[in-house]
């Protein structure tokens, strides 16, 4: 049996993708992209949570809202491009997601958005 988080998210989609078995996210945080699933269909994850040693190996902020603080990994990264962004992004906003990235250049399986619910207001580009 799967283990999920909420309906529609695993333990193991959330999961570092190094394999060291880090798995947990904010439970607000996962409340909160349920609520943007339900709104907009289908978010693949490219990233949730991950451990000092991934985040640094792949090029992550020191601070990253992918980092386990706490309660939890407070950020993911959704696959997803071209106008379901701009409806990512607006929902996201509206939802109260305080931190959102954009990388929307280069090949289509390298686009993604950052969502996190860190104790700040950003928008940046990557």
């Amino acid at each position: 049996m799967v283990d999920m988080i909420t309906p529609n998210f695993s333990k193991s989609e959330m999961a570092c993708r190094c394999g060291c078995g880090l798995d947990y996210m904010d439970e607000t945080f996962m409340e909160m992209l349920q609520k943007l699933r339900d709104k907009l269909g289908p978010l693949p994850i490219s990233s949730g949570v991950r451990c000092e040693k991934h985040n640094e190996d792949s090029g992550g902020y020191p601070k990253s809202a992918h980092l386990q603080q706490g309660h939890g990994s407070k950020g993911a990264d959704i696959k997803i491009f071209g106008p379901r962004s701009l409806a990512l992004i607006e929902e996201a906003r509206r939802l109260g997601f305080s931190g959102v990235g954009i990388a929307q250049k280069g090949k289509y399986n390298s686009r993604f958005i950052h969502l996190d619910t860190m104790p700040r207001q950003a928008l940046w580009s990557y």
